[in-house]
């Protein structure tokens, strides 16, 4: 009779244990995510709203999973079940294809910080400071503008991050006539930056020929600043410091 009685307990047992281990496992499973979730990613590259939004996608991901378990553990086909929603399933994921794509793109853009808030990149004809990074979108701003760039073109095309290494280049030209000392117009140039509070002294300015031609010098100034939302600014700002202070023909 103690038997008989195990025998008719034990799949019910079973199937007890089956669905607390598929609610248990995956829950675990989660935690497991979001800690690692916080560890690789940090303020400057998520934001809290974006953070919470990532949080719940694993977790209603898991939901899923939980759910599809426990009827695995009931015994339901879900192999007959899926085909049933196939073609359901089958128009949701066509008309849901380019926001997947961008929420994709944007996980791997968070993993892989190739630039975070704060950075200056160009990407596709396009050029902006990092103001946000979404799951969807990348908002860049740039003199006045506002650019909402898809995810899934920066794992698609090249993009350039300008600020890498934690400052931004600037670039104007210096011509010289040929009826001026080189060295002695350098010199005053070189006086100029060293004694400019615009741009960063590391690293250090570089002044390099760009051209030579029959009537003079054509000379590159490359210099860096911090904050690339400055980039006009302070080369307007050097531009005419350097035409008060030394003679020259034409800046551009």
């Amino acid at each position: 009779m103690i038997i008989t009685q195990l025998n008719e307990i034990s799949p019910n047992l079973n199937m007890i244990i089956g669905i607390i281990l598929a609610i248990v496992i995956p829950l675990m499973f989660i935690k497991l995510i979001k800690m690692a979730t916080y560890k690789v990613l940090d303020e400057d590259t998520l934001s809290s709203r974006s953070m919470d939004t990532l949080s719940k996608i694993v977790r209603n991901f898991v939901f899923v999973i939980i759910f599809l378990a426990i009827l695995e553990v009931l015994g339901i086909d879900l192999h007959s079940l899926i085909l049933s929603v196939g073609l359901v399933s089958l128009a949701v994921t066509l008309a849901a294809k380019d926001t997947l794509s961008n929420v994709i793109s944007g996980i791997i853009i968070l993993i892989e910080k190739r630039f975070v808030i704060g950075d200056m990149i160009e990407i596709d004809g396009h050029k902006g400071q990092v103001k946000k990074i979404g799951f969807k979108s990348v908002e860049l701003y740039y003199k006045k503008t506002y650019m909402v760039i898809p995810n899934v073109l920066f794992t698609t095309k090249p993009f350039i991050n300008h600020t890498r290494n934690g400052y931004y280049a600037i670039f104007f030209d210096v011509r010289m006539l040929n009826k001026y000392n080189l060295d002695e117009k350098i010199s005053q140039l070189e006086n100029v930056l060293d004694n400019s509070d615009l741009i960063l002294k590391e690293p250090k300015y570089l002044i390099k020929i760009k051209n030579i031609t029959t009537n003079g010098v054509d000379i590159t100034v490359k210099a860096y600043i911090d904050n690339p939302l400055d980039d006009t600014k302070v080369t307007a700002e050097l531009i005419k410091k350097i035409k008060r202070e030394i003679v020259l023909e034409d800046m551009y």
